[in-house]
């Protein structure tokens, strides 16, 4: 096939996920070139070895709304941002449309979780979406839908400004972005998700349903070094509210100071108010905390393999990479039993799930840290787990397949080349 891939992405697990299926369906003969924006992490997503052409297209962003612009927003007007991803999305299709392809494969947007260049492309197109937009979904952490505060009888001025000057506009242009996300998501003649739990959130924030494609972890890379293990916890995302940090912390601020273990932390970016606060509330709690950011995947590799435990502590995580690529080097996991983690963490086989309460989780790491028994055969375990489930030729052929499927030209010529 011939296969136009638009992407998004900076760092984490959507533009993992991509990197693995760019060189996966390369390997398999496919011609494949890359659209994407001065925004993205090229750099990160390192593909240059797999992709044909990259085209990079310009997309100007405001960080602030103009004044005309929040107006505009009071009668349901898209704002600057989508006006600008429109038209970035407009030239990107019309370069695909006029190269020939088989299938557009898009993948989740930074911005708006659901791509809009399913409106302007004529090619099939999929997509690959990781999550809606949460924050338009979900508490995080309280839902941003919710009204203001009552005002007092004294406050009542700065109430009305306040709601006039920023609630009002950024709830219709909030609306707008959630009509704009539904029908690029309609637009699309295919979306793939990473589990089911994904699928359920899809059915939840658009009334349809999408295609189940769960991915592979690279076993080759992620794999058993056999280093002696040492008494430290690790944990592994952005140092973000959704990937909650503050309850491992608490968690293993609960385990008895005889044996509790230091707590490294992996993360690529973060929230710098977050940070702060998790390192003040560590030293309070009387827990080693050492965060580790921007490090190699060498790097990492080695922490899987020397950590006691991996802590997976995420609200409502869609699939999770982390924890698979932790069982791929024989960790144990210990995760809160919500979002995707449910579909690739087996309970006492290999990891350990528990509801959203931290003594439980401290009781939980605490068991694999006093029991070598139970930690040898959950490790194991998990060992055997991820590469007789999670291979990553399995992802690719799930992949491949569905993209094939979009193509109404890739079809024909199989059928006939079959006869």
């Amino acid at each position: 096939m011939k296969i136009a891939v638009w992407h998004n992405l900076t760092t984490g697990g959507s533009a993992r996920a991509l990197h693995d299926h760019i060189k996966g369906l390369a390997a398999r003969g496919h011609w494949l070139e890359l659209w994407t924006n001065p925004g993205t992490d090229l750099d990160y997503l390192d593909v240059d070895a797999y992709i044909k052409k990259v085209h990079v297209v310009p997309l100007e962003r405001q960080e602030k709304p103009s004044f005309w612009g929040k107006v505009a927003s009071f009668f349901f007007e898209p704002d600057f941002n989508i006006k600008a991803m429109q038209a970035h999305s407009r030239t990107c299709a019309a370069q695909i449309d006029a190269g020939g392809f088989d299938v557009l494969f898009a993948n989740t947007c930074q911005h708006f979780a659901v791509p809009f260049i399913s409106q302007y492309a004529t090619v099939p197109c999929a997509v690959y979406l990781g999550e809606p937009y949460r924050t338009f979904y979900e508490a995080m952490p309280v839902q941003k839908w919710e009204a203001l505060a009552p005002f007092s009888e004294k406050g009542r001025h700065k109430y009305y400004l306040k709601w006039f000057i920023e609630d009002l506009w950024a709830e219709r242009a909030h609306r707008v972005q959630v009509r704009h996300e539904r029908l690029n998501y309609e637009a699309f003649d295919k979306v793939l998700v990473n589990s089911v739990f994904s699928s359920e959130s899809c059915v939840r924030a658009y009334g349809t349903a999408p295609e189940l494609c769960y991915l592979g972890i690279n076993t080759q890379f992620f794999r058993p070094l056999y280093l002696p293990r040492e008494p430290f916890v690790l944990g592994i995302g952005n140092f973000y509210i959704n990937k909650n940090p503050e309850f491992a912390l608490r968690a293993v601020a609960q385990i008895d100071a005889r044996i509790r273990p230091k707590l490294v932390w992996v993360a690529n970016m973060g929230d710098p108010n977050l940070v702060a606060a998790a390192k003040a509330l560590a030293q309070q709690l009387g827990v080693v905390f050492e965060l580790k950011e921007m490090i190699s995947d060498d790097a990492i590799l080695q922490l899987l393999n020397r950590a006691s435990v991996f802590v997976y502590s995420s609200r409502l995580e869609p699939f999770g990479y982390a924890p698979l690529e932790a069982n791929a080097c024989g960790l144990p996991v210990v995760a809160i039993a919500e979002g995707g983690v449910r579909e690739t963490i087996v309970h006492n086989y290999n990891g350990l799930l528990v509801s959203n309460r931290t003594d439980l989780m401290a009781k939980a790491i605490s068991q694999l840290i006093d029991d070598q028994g139970l930690w040898d055969k959950i490790s194991k375990n998990a060992i055997y787990h991820v590469g007789n489930q999670w291979q990553m030729a399995a992802g690719i052929d799930r992949l491949e397949m569905a993209l094939a499927e979009t193509s109404p030209k890739h079809i024909s010529s199989q059928i006939h080349a079959n006869s």
